[in-house]
């Protein structure tokens, strides 16, 4: 009797210890969920003096990491060759814009057809806000990036959102810039541009 006792506390123990193993495992494992890039895209938005223009750019890749649902690291390529132009209804205009934007003067996409971001770190501030840190490259030129990212969950996924301000100047892009050459033409265009990034994923 006391044989088959010990057998089976022996045995509850090791399904216990099993248990204990397994949500330990859970909780600290990464995990890089299916990223729908179908649904996921990039917004940008940029200003001069005279007005503005907002688009869409694809992504090309995206890797997101997580912990026990908390964000944890990742990376994302962005397509610079799908770039679209959203606010101009002159079909003539959208080409004339886009084959613009393409050239040297702005993301030279021949030369640079992706631009990327990979992050080094992130801070949970609550349960959904995050500040990430990492680095940008366009047009070759890797700076350091520092912005806030949301992370809310879905039924089906989590959906990453983030707005990310970018100085193009410091990435080689001058063009129409106040004193600049362009400016005279365009008038001149702020320095500053944004990217709206959302990303929506599998649980696992």
């Amino acid at each position: 009797m006391k044989t088959k006792l010990w057998a089976g506390l022996v045995g509850l123990l090791l399904v216990l210890v099993a248990i204990g193993s397994w949500v330990l495992y859970q909780h600290y494992r990464i995990i890089t969920p299916v990223v729908d890039i179908t649904q996921s895209e990039i917004g940008w938005a940029g200003k001069s003096v005279s007005g503005g223009h907002v688009g869409k750019l694809k992504f090309e890749k995206v890797d997101l990491q997580f912990q026990d649902g908390h964000l944890r690291g990742g990376s994302f390529v962005a397509d610079m060759g799908s770039i679209t132009v959203d606010d101009i209804d002159d079909p003539q205009g959208v080409t004339d814009f886009v084959a613009h934007i393409t050239t040297e003067d702005f993301f030279e996409v021949n030369k640079y057809p992706t631009a990327s971001f990979v992050i080094i770190q992130v801070e949970a501030q609550n349960a959904t806000d995050y500040q990430v840190t990492g680095n940008m490259t366009i047009k070759g030129i890797t700076k350091p990036l520092q912005f806030q990212a949301q992370v809310s969950p879905l039924d089906e996924g989590y959906r990453v959102s983030a707005t990310l301000p970018i100085d193009r100047t410091q990435f080689g892009i001058e063009y129409g810039a106040n004193g600049k050459r362009g400016s005279a033409k365009d008038w001149f265009i702020y320095n500053d541009f944004v990217l709206t990034v959302n990303v929506l994923t599998a649980k696992e």
